[in-house]
């Protein structure tokens, strides 16, 4: 039998130990994760690390290619498997693995190629200044994030100190109608639409076009919101066809812009349905969402180098701010960056 003492002993022990972990625990529980300290911990960082806002985003698209880049690999094999899984696709693959294997330097090589590929995919002036109002279509396929990119470009235009309008004419979609009204209301960007009658999808999308373009004439921009479209359904396509020849009734010479919504982390997939949206309608840029999602880095580059279609924006994030221009050049270098956190 044990003596009183030593239950009492024992007792003693456990609770210590408990009391001890609680309050292990708690303290732990109190302490700021390095990523939600208060910005004023960053200002200890060296000044020559601080890069601009866009800095290290990329780090991890090209982790398959790290191993291969220190160790100046040249093998074609493995940097076949690496680039195509890298969304790169196999007939830019191709290209790129043709001479790798006679270069002294493997990453100065592919980062060059790399360069020159997307050489020209910068607009080559903001050409939305030479008319007003000039009006910018919309168009994508559902789920590449069309809704929210519209609403950040008003808002980058916004800050531009220019006027803009946005027309909502995706009304089959009533919850995308809604969803970029309540987004123009919180940045104070005018929004259109036209409500169709009760129990139906919508209102024709053309006539939104046609009535919206009418009332925001004295704008400087105006974004149209076309309906989310599947690329490979010809009645759908035709569609934005007739919003376009509507487009031009309402105000000569409109559409002036048509921009494609394009998801990067889709790879062939945004290849295609560049095609059939640049087939139909004659895109004249490009604007990639879901660039913070990068976990392959190659679906830009497949873009342009087969649709030689400019990329004007980058989009990140969900906030209104988490755009800006594409710069060929800085995406390159960034996705090299081996002394990213990320890498």
């Amino acid at each position: 039998m044990m003596s009183i003492e030593i239950f009492f002993a024992l007792f003693a022990l456990v609770l210590t130990i408990a009391v001890g972990f609680v309050l292990w625990k708690l303290k732990k529980s109190m302490q700021v994760p390095p990523a939600s300290r208060p910005s004023t911990f960053q200002l200890e960082v060296p000044i020559e690390e601080i890069e601009t806002a866009s800095t290290k985003r990329f780090a991890k698209a090209l982790t398959s290619w790290i191993p291969l880049l220190k160790s100046k690999s040249k093998d074609k094999q493995k940097w076949e498997e690496v680039l195509i899984g890298s969304d790169m696709g196999p007939r830019l693959t191709s290209e790129l693995i043709k001479q790798i294997d006679s270069e002294e330097n493997p990453e100065l090589y592919l980062k060059n190629r790399l360069e020159n590929i997307l050489q020209g995919s910068e607009r080559s002036s903001d050409s939305w200044k030479t008319k007003k109002p000039w009006v910018i279509f919309i168009v994508g396929v559902n789920g590449v994030g069309k809704t929210t990119t519209i609403v950040k470009l008003a808002h980058y235009f916004k800050k531009q100190s220019l006027k803009v309008g946005v027309v909502g004419a995706d009304t089959f979609r009533k919850a995308a109608v809604e969803q970029l009204e309540r987004g123009c209301q919180r940045i104070d960007i005018p929004f259109f639409t036209l409500k169709g009658a009760e129990n139906s999808e919508g209102a024709d999308p053309s006539a939104v076009v046609f009535d919206g373009l009418k009332k925001f004439q004295a704008m400087d921009i105006i974004l149209v919101d076309t309906s989310g479209r599947l690329h490979n359904k010809k009645n759908l396509m035709e569609e934005l066809l007739k919003m376009k020849r509507v487009s031009a009734k309402s105000l000569e010479g409109s559409p002036h812009d048509i921009w494609m919504v394009i998801d990067a982390t889709l790879g062939q997939n945004a290849v295609q349905q560049g095609r059939s949206f640049h087939e139909t309608l004659g895109l004249t840029g490009l604007v990639a969402t879901k660039m913070d999602g990068l976990s392959r880095g190659g679906t830009l580059f497949q873009v342009y180098h087969e649709l030689k279609i400019p990329i004007i924006f980058m989009g990140f994030g969900e906030k209104e701010s988490d755009l800006e221009e594409f710069r060929a050049k800085n995406f390159v270098e960034e996705l090299f960056d081996l002394k990213a956190p990320n890498s």
